[in-house]
């Protein structure tokens, strides 16, 4: 017999109610009903109560003494401890209700990144299902802490805001997974891509030129509030990088955190991944070319982040990307409009 550390506190039903009903029905008390069963009565009164939870064992005796099946028992008791488990998540997550202030609610709210972010009843449980942890201490161990291992060689702490920066990080991840591709041998995917680099730096004049043809006709797409953004150009690239076994991601940068690109192997995959608003295309080339340096130059266990500061950042690498994005830019006869 198993003892619940909850009684009916939490103004949730237990499965002894139910008991508690056939055995006025069968006009039996708690006394007769123990013998019954062979139970003592504090035993049957802790059932009642919701004290014991309803084993297997339990849930056969309870059959043969009331007639009602050992399901009914089991799925009764399985539901109580569900709602009891919910209902305390809810009670610690009041206390965490802080936690959520640290991110940027004004930027999320139009977006629809996080589902339910609203909620004005519990607005920390919409955010830990973003993130796919079950508390703000383990958001903390796995961004702000460190703790991605090989997956992850950075740690959020280092940089100017760390939760806008995990929410940017998050989204790309759900992004990432929206996308069907096999995993990637990290040779194979460098050697293609460097074969692909023609096509790539085509596709990187045209499409400048199609953008500066639009900014001289005032006709530039307009990003709406709240919207992942993706124009034709953006749709072209994200096909060609596809092809060669690379996911090239857009989503909305913060304020707090002007992330301009990020490179990383993501369950075995190189993800790219773009801010979707640059105001100037040879900078958004520039960024692309950077972080596609990265993928081709260097390992799958670190993570590069274009345009943000964390402490362990290593110089040299992103000099590397710096002159493989300049080659390519040259190629193009595009502008080294680099962000700094």
């Amino acid at each position: 017999m198993q003892k619940n550390k909850e009684a009916i506190v939490w103004g949730i039903t237990p499965p002894g109610a139910f008991l508690e009903e056939k055995l006025q029905e069968m006009g039996l008390d708690v006394n007769d009903f123990a013998a019954r069963i062979g139970y003592t009565p504090k035993t049957v009164n802790e059932i009642l109560k919701g004290k014991c939870s309803i084993t297997i064992e339990v849930a056969h005796s309870l059959d043969y003494a009331t007639g009602i099946p050992v399901s009914f028992w089991l799925n009764a008791q399985k539901g109580y401890e569900e709602e009891l488990m919910r209902l305390q998540i809810k009670e610690a997550v009041k206390n965490q209700a802080d936690w959520r202030k640290f991110f940027p609610i004004g930027e999320l709210n139009p977006r629809t990144w996080i589902k339910d972010f609203n909620n004005k009843e519990d607005g920390v449980s919409p955010i830990l299902k973003f993130f796919g942890v079950a508390s703000p201490k383990a958001w903390e161990n796995y961004y702000y802490k460190n703790r991605l291992k090989v997956a992850f060689r950075i740690s959020l702490a280092e940089t100017e805001d760390p939760y806008a920066a995990s929410v940017w990080m998050r989204r790309g991840e759900i992004l990432a997974d929206e996308i069907k591709m096999e995993k990637q041998n990290d040779k194979k995917v460098r050697s293609a891509i460097k074969k692909a680099m023609p096509q790539f730096v085509e596709l990187a004049k045209n499409d400048v030129a199609a953008w500066e043809d639009l900014r001289r006709k005032k006709a530039l797409p307009k990003p709406k509030v709240g919207e992942d953004f993706i124009d034709d150009g953006m749709h072209k690239l994200q096909e060609l990088g596809a092809k060669h076994g690379i996911k090239v991601l857009y989503a909305q940068n913060f304020k707090s955190a002007p992330i301009h690109g990020m490179a990383r192997w993501y369950k075995d995959i190189p993800v790219i991944q773009l801010h979707d608003r640059f105001k100037d295309r040879n900078a958004f080339w520039f960024t692309f070319f950077h972080e596609l340096g990265h993928i081709v130059l260097h390992g799958k266990k670190d993570i590069f982040i274009k345009n943000v500061y964390y402490g362990n950042k290593n110089q040299q690498k992103d000099d590397e990307a710096n002159a493989f994005a300049q080659k390519y830019m040259t190629q193009a006869g595009l502008e080294d409009s680099r962000i700094p």
